[in-house]
C-alpha cells in the first residue's frame, strides 16, 4: 500500500476523526499515552521540533505550548488543512506541510533539535525510509521520541482471555512473524473511539486505518542502522487515578498496548 492510498484513508477519516479528537473522546491518548510521552520528553522549550504524523495538530499545539518552535508534517491533505485553519484562528507559529514521513524534502538537513511522533510510525508502509529521512533532518545529538502500538502484544492474532467472573485477565497473541499483508489491499483496522458517548458509538462510522505489522527487532534495528542510540523505552499504562476518572482505560493495566522509544542521533550511522 503506497502513501497515496494511505492518504486517501486518512482523508476519509478526517472529518469524523477531527470532531472526535477535539471532543476529547481519544481517552487512551489523554489518560495513557500523553502523560507517559510528556513525562519522558522533558523540557523542549526553545527547541526546533518536528512533529511527524501531526494529523490535525492536537499534540503539535501541545509541543508549541511547551515553548518549542514547531513544524508538523502529515500525509493527509484534509488533516493538514484543519491544522492550518486552527493555526490561523489561534496562532502559535506552527508551520505545516503535507508530505509523507519518507519524503521530507521540504525540510533542510540537520535543521531540527528534536523529532517527535505520537502513534504514527506503525501506520506507515515505509518505516525504514521514514527513519532515514528523520535522521537526515535531525541535528547530531538530536532527540527522536515516538510512540507506536506495542509490537509484542498488538499482533495480527489477538483476543481477550476472561476468568470465571467474566473479568479480563490477559490476551492471546500470535502470528507475530506473519508480517505480510493478509490481502491485496493490506491490513485495515476498523474501529471508533471507545471513549465516545454510547449513543455516538451506535451510529458513528468506523475509522478505517491501514496497519503494518513489525517485530520489535525491526523497530530497534532500523533505528540503530540509521545512526540512533536508544536511550529509554516506556510502556504506558493508566494510573489508578486515571482509571478512576476513565474506567475505559483500565485494560492498559493488564497488558501494554503502546511502546515509546526515546532515541538520540549519533554522529554517524552504525557500520
Amino acid at each position: 500500500m503506497d502513501n497515496r492510498k494511505i492518504a486517501s484513508f486518512w482523508d476519509e477519516n478526517a472529518p469524523d476523526w477531527i470532531e472526535a479528537v477535539r471532543a476529547g473522546w481519544d481517552v487512551y491518548r489523554e489518560f495513557v499515552n500523553n502523560p507517559a510521552f510528556f513525562e519522558l520528553l522533558g523540557d523542549i522549550a526553545g527547541m526546533r521540533v518536528l512533529d511527524v504524523g501531526c494529523g490535525e495538530g492536537y499534540n503539535t499545539r501541545k509541543f508549541a505550548d511547551l515553548g518549542a518552535k514547531v513544524a508538523g508534517v502529515d500525509v493527509s491533505r484534509l488533516m493538514i488543512a484543519s491544522a492550518r485553519d486552527h493555526e490561523a484562528d489561534e496562532p502559535r507559529g506552527i508551520e505545516y506541510h503535507q508530505t509523507p514521513a519518507s519524503d521530507l524534502g521540504v525540510l533542510d538537513n540537520e535543521s531540527f533539535d528534536a523529532v517527535l511522533s505520537t502513534m504514527t510510525l506503525m501506520d506507515l508502509g515505509d518505516y525504514t525510509e521514514s527513519i532515514a529521512e528523520i535522521a537526515r533532518v535531525l541535528k547530531p545529538g538530536g532527540l527522536l521520541q515516538f510512540s507506536v502500538s506495542h509490537p509484542c502484544t498488538m499482533t495480527r492474532m489477538w483476543r481477550w482471555v476472561y476468568d470465571d467472573q467474566d473479568d479480563q485477565t490477559g490476551v492471546v497473541v500470535g502470528d507475530y512473524f506473519s508480517l505480510d499483508p493478509t490481502g491485496r489491499g493490506g491490513d485495515v483496522d476498523e474501529w471508533y473511539f471507545g471513549g465516545a458517548p454510547r449513543d455516538v458509538r451506535k451510529t458513528a462510522r468506523s475509522f478505517r486505518i491501514p496497519r503494518f505489522f513489525r517485530t520489535l527487532s525491526e523497530y530497534f534495528n532500523t533505528l540503530t542502522d540509521a545512526g540512533f542510540r536508544v536511550e529509554k523505552l516506556a510502556e504506558p499504562n493508566a494510573s489508578e487515578d486515571a482509571v478512576a476518572k476513565c474506567p475505559n482505560v483500565a485494560d492498559t493495566r493488564i497488558i501494554p498496548y503502546f511502546l515509546i522509544f526515546r532515541c538520540r542521533k549519533t554522529e554517524s550511522p552504525q557500520p
